[in-house]
């Protein structure tokens, strides 16, 4: 699902894709996808959808596109659009059958808002209000930011995964963090050493601009939960599998409801 690289990506994305252009069209197969705020459920669409949006980007070319953690923010004169990705969207160049929204440019290509899930959106907004909603309820990007002070009995890792402590991580993203810094998943935030506290930082970023490397002449991203995918990390889904590291194997639990991947080898348990 994407995480950080991957909006990221998206975002360099639309900007190589629609530099120069501007929309003369636009069509929206499924109106559910586009939502008068970002908390609207799957179920929930815009009651005249199709008309905001075609309003705010045919009225100016399509310009910046800012990134917060996970959402992005994409101008159109005075409009913009707020993007989220959800857990399975994703904006290509070509379409595919799960197309939500497209929009038509004046060279005969199109841009397409793919969710298999539903669970992403397109809000139509104004560029003043856009720039409130891109950062409203999140914590300090994990990559533009330097990382907040993690105290308290929360693990590690379900505090790094607090969008509004740090914006931008994910199960994925956290997991080979963690690995990287030699840090156990389930260590306390206030049980972190002081070696841990300063190597946790760099390691953060050396796992995302790892994952944005994975990306590098793509023309579209593949997540590495779909079928078709390949799985390039060190540790994720790798349990019983010897660590790249120290050959020791990997092990899995279950924290926060969701599967954690380390390496007791290189990442022993607290205390």
């Amino acid at each position: 699902m994407p995480e950080l690289p991957e909006v990221e990506f998206c975002r360099r994305s639309l900007i190589r894709w629609s530099a120069g252009r501007r929309v003369v069209g636009v069509d929206v197969p499924d109106p559910r996808s586009v939502r008068v705020n970002r908390g609207d459920r799957p179920s929930v669409g815009h009651p005249d959808g199709a008309a905001e949006l075609r309003k705010v980007v045919t009225s100016a070319p399509p310009a910046e596109i800012l990134r917060h953690g996970k959402r992005l923010l994409w101008r159109f004169g005075d409009g913009a659009l707020l993007l989220h990705l959800g857990m399975t969207g994703k904006w290509a160049h070509a379409p595919n059958r799960y197309v939500k929204v497209r929009l038509d440019l004046d060279d005969a290509t199109a841009l397409y808002f793919c969710d298999p899930r539903l669970l992403g959106g397109v809000v139509p907004t104004r560029w003043e209000e856009g720039q409130a909603l891109l950062r409203e309820g999140l914590g300090p990007d994990a990559w533009n930011d330097p990382l907040p002070a993690l105290r308290g009995a929360r693990p590690v890792k379900i505090a790094l995964m607090d969008q509004s402590l740090v914006a931008g991580l994910g199960n994925v993203q956290v997991m080979e963090a963690l690995w990287r810094a030699h840090i156990h998943p389930t260590t306390p935030c206030d049980a972190l050493t002081d070696a841990q506290r300063a190597r946790l930082p760099s390691a953060v970023r050396e796992q995302l601009a790892a994952t944005l490397a994975l990306f590098d002449g793509a023309e579209e991203i593949v997540y590495v939960e779909e079928d078709r995918s390949s799985n390039p990390f060190p540790i994720y889904r790798r349990e019983g599998q010897p660590c790249p590291a120290c050959g020791t194997p990997i092990a899995r639990m279950i924290q926060g409801g969701r599967s954690t991947y380390w390496c007791p080898g290189c990442q022993p348990a607290p205390g």
